[in-house]
């Protein structure tokens, strides 16, 4: 069997995430979780607009879809 050699934790304290810092790994996580929070919010802004076009048909129109 195959034995992996032990990493050794950065200066900070950190260990690795494969050859990354734990830092971009965090931030990359992040941008994906903002990224679902802004797909959702579009999604429920369409659905409001959607809905108040069928209620107030016409008129000024804020958000274009």
């Amino acid at each position: 069997m195959k034995r992996f050699k032990a990493r050794t934790p950065f200066r900070s304290g950190l260990d690795p995430v494969g050859r990354v810092h734990p830092y971009l790994v965090y931030a990359a996580v992040l941008l994906v979780d903002l990224i679902g929070v802004l797909v959702i919010l579009a999604a429920l802004v369409w659905i409001g607009d959607t809905a108040e076009d069928l209620f107030w048909p016409g008129g000024h129109e804020w958000v274009d879809f």
